[in-house]
């Protein structure tokens, strides 16, 4: 993972020995009478995979910043959660992240977000949570839901301790953990209300992700066998397949149940990865209808989840703040039109074989078109088709074909233009052998 920093575990271990050091020599600078010191807060152990640590005792992690594991059910190690706060002086209501790991439901803990949750202290003074939760198939569906529910809750009863402000609580999770994170944002009976969440390739149609090729999915009606991530939803969180329990797979699904209440939203996902970015899109479509603000960031590449998050961190820190702190945080740029074209940066094609030129235009561009360009020898670009924009669900796509005659190499480009604005995907080369 590229890390927004370093672990600090072991930069908060060397701060402690030195503090335990100065003042067993006698080299610690005398203090005035005053009122008593807070007592010094131990270095954080290293954390063990799989192993409880100390509960409810604060542990230094970082430079300032304090670590807190707190149980919210009886199942051990898998209903804790994380909690980092700075490490001095009373603890203020303050705006609050909860952070949800990925893992296909199945794998992963909270400490994959430690990094980040030191970040939200250090950098913005809030309150981070990173969140452990039962995992498939030993613990079916709902259950992971049904975790986050209650953690969230935990967190509610004690936020004055905790230094959280109920109101002002997002959330923000990869992969799984975003879908889980959508989930949350929709107000429900006993639940504690989000003010904004966050995904990194999130799953928001739970049906749709098992007939979608790039997540192993079988396209109705092909009969294919699948695999990958839709085996994992069919075979292992859901134990049924979507013709088998409809009522489920939409109870599950995030774009299903958007209702005006839900969260303002930033999904972020890439051009090609497994997560098909249409589920980012028909979530945006399911929020835009019911007046809920909501940004889609599409990628470059086919990096998934926690695989983009040095690109993807930096905006989703802008966007908690716009939602968080908007009285003093800029607020999150307006949605722009996105254009892609789903070819490999560079993919190698045969003299009479069709390559496919298909693509997306978001969000909805009913009526418009997108110009496929070639580059010239001498860098300019012609058009070389026109595409025209076929609606779908959230979003609009293009389909042709292109059967190159002759050995060579070829760079294609789409381009959008309308309204004044113009959008373009990158170069993507074809060498024709």
């Amino acid at each position: 993972m590229q890390g927004v920093r370093p672990a600090p575990w072991r930069r908060a271990l060397v701060v402690g020995l030195l503090t335990t050091a100065l003042a067993s020599s006698g080299a610690a600078p005398a203090l005035s009478a005053g009122p008593a010191a807070e007592p010094p807060v131990a270095p954080a152990p290293e954390r063990i995979p799989g192993a409880m640590p100390p509960l409810e005792q604060p542990f230094l992690v970082a430079d300032g910043v304090v670590r807190r594991t707190l149980a919210y059910g009886p199942v051990g190690l898998e209903q804790t959660v994380d909690v980092f706060t700075p490490a001095r002086g009373p603890l203020p209501p303050r705006p609050t992240v909860l952070l949800v790991h990925g893992g296909s439901w199945q794998i992963g803990d909270s400490t994959e977000w430690a990094d980040e949750a030191v970040d939200l202290v250090q950098r913005r003074g809030w309150t981070a949570v990173s969140l452990n939760y039962r995992l498939a198939p030993g613990a079916p569906w709902p259950a992971q839901l049904q975790d986050a529910d209650a953690a969230l809750r935990l967190l509610r009863e004690r936020a004055a301790e905790l230094g959280i402000d109920p109101d002002r609580i997002g959330a923000i999770g990869d992969s799984a953990g975003g879908h889980l994170a959508a989930l949350l944002g929709e107000p429900a009976s006993n639940r504690v209300p989000l003010r904004s969440v966050v995904t990194w390739s999130g799953v928001n149609d739970l049906a749709g992700v098992t007939a979608q090729p790039s997540s192993g999915g079988c396209p109705l009606p092909t009969g294919c066998t699948s695999r990958g991530l839709a085996t994992k939803v069919i075979d292992n969180l859901m134990g049924c397949a979507p013709a088998a329990c409809p009522d489920a797979y939409r109870a599950g699904s995030p774009a299903a149940q958007v209702t005006p209440g839900h969260a303002a939203t930033l999904a972020v996902s890439s051009e090609q990865e497994q997560i098909d970015p249409r589920q980012a899109w028909i979530m945006d479509s399911a929020l835009s209808r019911n007046g809920v603000p909501s940004r889609v960031q599409v990628l470059p590449g086919r990096l998934h989840a926690r695989g983009f998050q040095g690109a993807a961190w930096p905006s989703s820190l802008r966007f908690l703040a716009a939602t968080l702190t908007p009285e003093t945080a800029a607020s999150y740029p307006r949605p722009t039109v996105q254009a892609t074209l789903n070819l490999p940066t560079r993919s190698d094609a045969r003299v009479g074989q069709p390559v496919p030129l298909r693509g997306v235009v978001r969000p909805r561009q009913a009526g418009s078109s997108v110009s496929l360009q070639v580059r010239s020898p001498d860098g300019s670009w012609r058009t070389a088709r026109v595409a025209p924009l076929i609606a779908a669900a959230g979003d609009t796509y293009y389909d042709l074909a292109w059967t190159p005659l002759a050995r060579g190499t070829t760079v294609w480009r789409a381009v959008w233009r309308g309204s004044g604005a113009v959008t373009e995907t990158s170069p993507r080369t074809v060498v024709v052998r």
